[in-house]
């Protein structure tokens, strides 16, 4: 049995002051079976209600609630890298791959949290770490790295090594470099396969290539990718943090050293949601 979690952290989907009173709501549910709530601070201040700075309250909780979609609670997860959190996700969104808690369910999900009975899912990020001439940066994405021309019109050109020996040059209007959590996001959409999410790969998926051999990849966790770009462009870490990729940087893709931990009710099924999801099987 897991240890039992008696405070969280609550962060919501930025801009949506209309999740105050669902969020009052969980509050309360939490509360009643003794969990205690902290509210993020820019949280607080979107509805009008205090909160506590997040690096604090990264020291002071058991984990991290995020209400919204997928793409808070990822925001939650990339914020509080490096703190060895577990985050889960109560979904107000829409498609919900990874916010498996339904408004709901949300009384039932506490009384697990504090009994201990879930279970924490360990899904690999990637770390892009960008060189320049000034030094080196690195940045976290659950989902993936995405390098994008910054015109609409033209092609990228960008070279790329594994392992330090150049394997290919693309040229597509972008590449996902995406992991196997992120493999139902962006990449599904670009023609990328499915991969189970507790797998360790790391997958290429050109977009709109200009060659038909330039197919998706699937790799092993065990390789660092290189890429450099022949004209300046730009970086998105899981469609959230837009950096300036100038063509004279290098940038450095491998897996993360530390993993994205999931809370997650144990009757969770991965195929289940995928089939529900996406439909499958409907006639």
């Amino acid at each position: 049995m897991n240890p039992s979690i008696s405070k969280v952290g609550a962060l919501l989907r930025p801009s949506t002051p209309t999740l105050k009173e669902p969020f009052l709501q969980v509050k309360r549910a939490f509360e009643r079976q003794g969990i205690a709530v902290v509210l993020e601070e820019a949280s607080g201040v979107m509805i009008q209600d205090s909160g506590v700075g997040f690096e604090k309250i990264c020291q002071e909780v058991d984990a991290l609630v995020s209400l919204g979609g997928d793409g808070t609670l990822i925001a939650a997860l990339r914020r509080s890298y490096g703190y060895k959190i577990p985050a889960f996700g109560i979904n107000t969104g829409h498609l919900g791959f990874l916010t498996a808690i339904s408004p709901q369910e949300v009384s039932e999900f506490a009384k697990a949290l504090i009994d201990g009975k879930y279970t924490i899912d360990k899904h690999m990020m990637l770390e892009a770490c960008i060189q320049t001439h000034e030094g080196s940066k690195s940045f976290y994405a659950l989902n993936e790295v995405l390098i994008s021309k910054t015109n609409i019109s033209g092609m990228l050109k960008i070279y790329a090594k594994i392992q330090g020996e150049p394997f290919n040059v693309y040229y597509a209007d972008a590449l996902i470099i995406g992991t196997p959590t992120g493999s139902t996001a962006y990449n599904i959409s670009a023609g990328g396969s499915v991969v189970y999410p507790f797998c360790r790969n790391i997958l290429l998926t050109p977009i709109s290539p200009h060659s038909l051999t330039q197919r998706p990849m699937v790799l092993s966790d065990e390789f660092a990718l290189e890429f450099r770009t022949q004209d300046d462009c730009k970086l998105v870490i899981d469609g959230q943090e837009i950096i300036e990729l100038c063509k004279q940087d290098t940038l450095i893709v491998k897996p993360a050293p530390l993993d994205a931990r999931l809370i997650q009710k144990p009757s969770r099924s991965y195929f289940g949601v995928l089939k529900a999801k996406f439909k499958w099987g409907e006639e």
